[in-house]
């Protein structure tokens, strides 16, 4: 089972696997979560999948077909989110100085590669999604961490 969603951002249709909540939008680069609105659970058998993906951006036919079809998926969509945000961090000793040595630490300290997980544990220490964007971004740039999955990110 995928989820197909919008990036709240720049429109794009990005696609998570069903046990995940973040990704990074695959053209802006943002943290993005699906909502139950711009949502759309397919079995990863079915063709459609791949006519959204390749899409990108949705024409009013696509985007029409897309939107019907995620009012029938609100209360799969919702009862999924709910499932992965009772999900919760692990509490970890981290000793660190600066935020991007904190993201470090964690990673470090986690169990998986999970861009899920490494934003819970940062939500522990009150980091924002957009400060966490940042540093991601800073130490993929540095060449500390990387992703091999959007929805992924791993210690270089």
């Amino acid at each position: 089972m995928t989820i197909v969603f919008r990036c709240s951002n720049c429109e794009t249709i990005n696609d998570i696997p069903n046990n995940h909540q973040y990704k990074l939008c695959k053209k802006c680069g943002k943290i993005i979560t699906f909502e139950p609105r711009e949502s759309i659970i397919i079995s990863d058998s079915e063709a459609e999948n791949d006519i959204f993906l390749q899409s990108g951006k949705l024409s009013t036919s696509e985007a029409e077909k897309f939107f019907n079809a995620a009012d029938t998926h609100i209360q799969q969509v919702s009862a999924l989110i709910m499932a992965l945000e009772k999900k919760s961090g692990i509490l970890l000793d981290i000793q660190s100085k600066t935020l991007p040595d904190t993201i470090l630490s964690i990673l470090r300290q986690s169990k998986t590669s999970s861009l899920d997980e490494l934003i819970r544990n940062c939500k522990v220490f009150d980091i924002s999604l957009e400060k966490i964007e940042k540093i991601i971004i800073q130490l993929k740039k540095e060449g500390f961490v990387y992703q091999p999955k959007s929805w992924l990110i791993s210690l270089a």
